[in-house]
């Protein structure tokens, strides 16, 4: 059996689940028959996917120490072969634990809590004696040297490291120093590359309409942020844009509408959640289109529709050109070889691009105001059919990276 943690499917974060589905999809192609995730529910379940079926366990870093689902608790069962705790179980049964960090999530950079979550998983996997495999993921930084010191001392246990971009092994190779092996620390692609695409069972019929491949007119994609969006006051200094981000997407919005009058947008969420709470895309999205006002009419639409990652994908994948400050958004888009334009405010879009040879489509959000922004946005737009015919031209060695990667970690696990 294979467990794989902090990639959890019911966050309502679709990046994170393509990070999951990925793994998973991978895995589940070179013969595993028994893998398991950690979720936010409770005790163990099995679910069918569309390649599978799934275990499901619950794990959540919360104060609820008495049931098994609380991630410290399970972590002191795991010595004793887990006792009433299901994850606790699945981990010590495990032939090896895969663990991605929600991609970006190894740092301390998002507080004590999470922080502390990403440390307890890798752990549990090593008081269990179980292989720790560290899937492509960004590492760092670490602000607060304890934190640091204590992410090298489980990057020197773990069995495997992967990383997604060139400065986290750089950061590899300077922190372990002599524990740095080649052959276990390895420089790879996003495993959302190679996320499989599954068309959705329902859209409404405009939303059909614009998506034909009989449609006359070009659609422009856009992720609005709720993140960068929904407190945009606060976004802006977290982040240090160099404007709103509210007002960097708008701008950006009313240029590419004004630059062809044909074009429409369709607003693409990647993060589900209540429209009350601050991580909402759909909240951020149905914000935009109002104060676009009457620009607006005909010509911009949400997606409206919960659709999973792999139902987003193929959503992606019938547009003309996409952009978005959600990465695995724009990882959805550019791995079908949709002309994609990354908006980065970290440098973690920024590295997943340059390791895929697309570094020149990333406009930093640090650095442009809404101006700046919506014209390199235009300009994208407009040279969209060379960034695709550029895409045709490097897909097939993406993919195949992802596909050795993928086989790789496959054999590293022991399947």
């Amino acid at each position: 059996m294979i467990t794989l943690l902090n990639a959890a499917p019911d966050t309502g974060n679709q990046g994170v689940s393509a990070l999951c589905h990925s793994v998973l999809a991978g895995l589940t192609k070179r013969g595993a028959d028994a893998v398991t995730v950690a979720d936010h529910g409770r005790g163990h379940r099995q679910s069918e996917w569309s390649y599978g079926t799934v275990n499901l366990v619950g794990l959540t870093h919360h104060r609820r120490f008495w049931r098994g689902d609380s991630l410290r608790t399970a972590l002191s069962m795991v010595r004793f072969g887990g006792g009433y705790s299901a994850s606790a179980r699945a981990i010590s049964r495990s032939k090896a634990v895969l663990d991605i960090s929600g991609g970006d999530s190894f740092t301390d950079i998002y507080g004590v809590k999470r922080f502390e979550a990403m440390v307890l998983t890798k752990r549990m996997a090593l008081a269990a004696g179980v292989p720790l495999i560290l899937l492509p993921q960004k590492l760092g930084p670490f602000h607060d040297s304890k934190n640091l010191n204590t992410a090298i001392d489980i990057l020197k246990q773990a069995s495997a490291v992967w990383v997604r971009d060139a400065h986290s092994l750089a950061f590899l190779q300077e922190q372990l120093g002599a524990y740095f092996d080649p052959q276990k620390h390895r420089l790879g692609v996003d495993v959302a590359v190679a996320l499989p695409e599954r068309a959705p069972e329902i859209l409404s019929g405009e939303l059909s309409h614009w998506l034909s491949p009989k449609r006359n007119f070009p659609i422009a994609g856009l992720n609005v942020s709720g993140l960068l969006c929904n407190a945009p006051n606060e976004a802006q200094r977290r982040f240090r844009l160099a404007e709103r981000h509210d007002r960097q997407i708008e701008a950006t919005a009313r240029e590419l509408l004004f630059a062809d009058p044909n074009v429409r947008l369709l607003l693409v969420p990647h993060v589900h959640k209540p429209e009350t709470e601050i991580e909402s895309d759909l909240a951020a999205a149905r914000r935009l289109i109002k104060r676009l006002g009457s620009l607006a009419d005909g010509r911009v639409m949400a997606v409206t529709e919960q659709l999973d990652a792999m139902q987003l994908k193929w959503i992606l994948a019938r547009l003309d050109w996409f952009s978005g400050a959600r990465m695995h958004a724009t990882i959805g888009a550019f791995s079908s070889g949709v002309p994609t334009l990354g908006l980065g405010y970290t440098d973690k879009a920024q590295g997943v691009f340059d390791e895929c040879g697309i570094g020149a489509d990333v406009a930093d959000l640090r650095d442009m105001d809404a101006t700046a922004l919506s014209k390199r946005a235009v300009e994208s737009f407009k040279a969209r059919g060379h960034m695709r015919e550029d895409l045709r031209a490097r897909l097939d060695s993406i993919r195949a990276r992802a596909a050795d990667e993928m086989d790789c970690i496959a054999r590293q696990a022991g399947i």
